[in-house]
């Protein structure tokens, strides 16, 4: 009966999530610029795996031998930041268009013309140099959705409130409102940036910041950490660039591997649990929030083809563990039905496999992996080809799948029953 009642509350839940119109907008957005978001992570992972010294195809390929290898990087690396700069200019006038659009079919273009101009000037940076003061506007890979999706909605909500509340209706009336919005906006994010919090660093942020650490054992400090991590990516506070990079390089990190390297064995490290034995090893399987579980439940069963699609499409990016072309595919941001199994299937990941290194059923994993190395082979390769490690991290990769599932089910059914109401 609880359980009953628990799916119809998620149900509804979900429902009264297809009726917020920003929220509508932002998914318009998003799945608009999915296609050109994924050509962008591949031409990325292109780059990391195989261009960069730390990447997991350059070292088993040996690519450093290679004289072409550098301007290879640099071709792809400045097609790929092309890419996520045309991206973001698309997703914030898609949001803008879509959200003014609800409003008025008149206020579409003057509400992308304004989310343009707040994009350009919140990305607009001054460079000194030794004669002038040079300005330019960067737009790559490293701007977080959040920001970009507010942008395109306050252009429409401030745009519309100009035009039916204050009665603005003369080109130079509503220019000069829009660069006293942006003016305004630019200062409130210098004032979070740099000013107000960095006068509060105080003995609070302190405190947070040890806790937070990479170089904690507590396995409560290290969920924690995981939870937080992911509730901010699900928030949208994560760019499409951003990659995961393994923590080897803490004082935990180094005096495991350097015990493991005097014993020329795993066994009796001073610190078997840490963020790189637990979270980097299992909880990341797919990137952020253990995604490779849900990508192979829509491979396997979504009954819709644009799904199976989208999940096959992303499945390479994802294996290499950069999945925020799949987050915006589903999409997963602001999805309150999968905000649940976003926090919890790595939470009970860390668990398993602090469990199974307690009862020593599997080595903490200690060795450097290169950058992007495919999901499921972390711990394989960080405890120098363990296969127990490795068969752990399927039974782990199996068991996100049984807890994702439920939540899965949910989201195709929803999906199913807005198709047919709109038939």
């Amino acid at each position: 009966m609880r359980e009953n009642r628990l799916w119809s509350f998620l149900y509804k839940l979900q429902d009264k999530q297809q009726k917020w119109l920003w929220l509508r907008s932002c998914y318009f957005g998003l799945k608009t610029t999915g296609p050109l978001l994924l050509l962008g992570i591949l031409l990325q992972g292109l780059t990391l795996s195989f261009f960069q010294p730390h990447g997991f195809f350059y070292v088993i390929y040996r690519l450093d031998r290679q004289v072409w290898v550098p301007q290879a990087n640099f071709i792809i690396h400045s097609l790929s930041c092309i890419v996520f700069g045309m991206t973001l200019l698309l997703l914030c006038t898609a949001v803008a268009w879509y959200r003014a659009r609800l409003f008025s079919k008149k206020e579409t273009i003057p509400s992308m013309v304004i989310a343009l101009f707040l994009l350009f000037l919140f990305n607009f940076h001054t460079k000194r140099m030794p004669s002038a003061r040079l300005g330019q506007v960067i737009l790559n890979g490293n701007i977080p959705f959040i920001e970009v999706l507010f942008l395109g909605l306050v252009s429409a909500y401030f745009y519309h409130g100009l035009n039916k509340f204050l009665h603005f209706k003369s080109l130079w009336s509503i220019a000069g409102a829009t660069v006293s919005l942006g003016i305004v906006l630019r200062g409130f994010k210098h004032l979070f940036n740099v000013g107000f919090f960095a006068s509060l660093s105080g003995p609070l942020f302190a405190e947070i910041s040890s806790l937070l650490g990479d170089d904690q054992t507590q396995l409560g400090t290290i969920i924690v950490r995981e939870v937080g991590r992911n509730l901010l990516v699900w928030l949208g506070f994560v760019s499409p660039e951003q990659i995961l990079v393994a923590h080897t390089d803490s004082d935990l990190s180094r005096a495991n591997l350097s015990a493991a390297l005097i014993k020329n064995n795993l066994e009796g490290l001073p610190h078997p649990l840490n963020i790189y034995s637990l979270s980097d090893s299992f909880a990341v399987l797919g990137g952020y929030g253990q995604i490779m579980a849900l990508l192979l439940l829509f491979i396997l069963f979504s009954r819709y083809r644009k799904r199976r699609r989208n999940a096959w499409q992303n499945f390479l990016p994802v294996f290499l563990n950069l999945n925020s072309s799949f987050l915006v595919g589903v999409p997963v941001f602001f999805n309150v039905i999968l905000l649940i199994p976003f926090l919890i299937v790595p939470t009970v990941s860390i668990l398993l496999a602090a469990g199974a290194i307690k009862l020593n059923l599997i080595p903490p994993a200690v060795y450097q992996v290169p950058l992007n190395t495919p999901t499921i082979l972390n711990a394989f390769m960080g405890t120098n080809g363990n296969w127990d490690a490795l068969l752990f991290t399927l039974i782990v990769l199996l068991v996100s799948m049984l807890l994702y599932y439920p939540f899965f089910k949910v989201t195709e059914t929803t999906l199913y029953r807005i198709q047919k109401g709109t038939e």
